[in-house]
């Protein structure tokens, strides 16, 4: 097929296409992870981008999952919840500023949890949190995450049963160590 040209000019305008388009967006990544700041990533992405030895489904990651091979710790929250959601998944996680958090845990969770504990004493253990948030599950077509960094929680945690159930939940405090770009970082918390 390289013989004929014009399947040959169209071949190599489509790699120096792939090459400018990387070049332009991707080129610039995050500390020394595979992520380049404020880029959109699917699941799928964010585990063969952390070198997992397997592509985790949304399920069973469920908002975060630690992976001990590679000690990353990747956090996705969805910051618009449906009301109609479950009660024992309506986590309230909100930004305080731009470069504060606040995440609840998965339900069910205490302080002397696992993964709750890999959270606070993620520094000390070489454990690497990384964050993506999308404005909501709506978007059916990309369900992609903004990534936003690295954040680190603070200490101040919050132990408490979650609204119309019994199951309780951790209130984390983060600090990220990039403050989120303004446009960013309105258009996710504006409704």
């Amino acid at each position: 097929m390289l013989e004929n040209n014009d399947f040959k000019n169209i071949f190599s305008e489509l790699i120096e296409f792939g090459i400018s388009r990387y070049n332009q967006y991707y080129n610039e990544k995050y500390q020394d992870t595979q992520f380049v700041i404020y880029q959109k990533y699917t699941y799928e992405d964010v585990c063969r981008l952390l070198n997992w030895k397997n592509n985790e489904v949304p399920l069973n990651i469920g908002g975060y999952k630690y992976d001990k091979d590679t000690k990353t710790f990747p956090v996705f929250i969805n910051y618009d919840k449906n009301e109609e959601i479950n009660d024992t998944i309506k986590y309230e996680d909100h930004f305080v500023s731009n470069k504060k958090l606040i995440a609840i845990s998965k339900s069910g969770r205490t302080e002397s949890s696992e993964d709750v504990q890999n959270f606070l004493n993620a520094k000390e253990r070489g454990i690497k949190v990384e964050l993506f948030v999308r404005k909501n599950k709506d978007d059916k077509i990309s369900k992609e995450f903004y990534y936003l960094g690295r954040m680190n929680a603070t200490g101040n945690v919050k132990e408490f049963i979650m609204p119309n159930t019994n199951k309780s939940a951790v209130e984390i405090e983060w600090i990220l160590e990039t403050p989120v770009r303004e446009d960013i970082y309105e258009y996710i918390i504006n409704c």
